[in-house]
């Protein structure tokens, strides 16, 4: 399950992932996530990641999916990582490097909606 909202009154962009995920709902939530973005100015908008746990059939969809939030040019992107999941992206060194100098981690969606 992937899921996206917008708060147009905190300027938030919020996407929830849980569950399984398989390509197929990565590709459809991407083209809805286009669609969306389309309606606002995301460098107005702060993005909030939130992973529960989740699985996946295809590690590359979700870097992919990354890219795609990163190049978009929010004014701020955080992960609420309160279950450790970044320690497992699998990024070589100067991925990591650049993908920990764009987004923030947090503990909670309240600690990412006060920065």
């Amino acid at each position: 399950m992937v899921k996206m909202k917008i708060n147009e009154e905190k300027n938030v962009c919020l996407i929830d992932i849980g569950g399984f995920v398989t390509k197929e709902n990565i590709n459809k939530f991407l083209k809805e996530y286009k669609e969306n973005i389309k309606k606002i100015k995301p460098t107005k908008y702060k993005l909030i990641i939130h992973p529960k746990e989740f699985k996946t059939d295809e590690e590359d969809v979700i870097k992919t999916s990354f890219r795609k939030f990163l190049k978009t040019g929010f004014k701020k992107i955080f992960i609420v990582d309160a279950l450790g999941l970044t320690d497992n992206i699998k990024l070589n060194k100067l991925e990591r490097k650049f993908f920990f100098s764009r987004v923030k981690i947090v503990n909670s969606i309240e600690e990412a909606l006060q920065d």
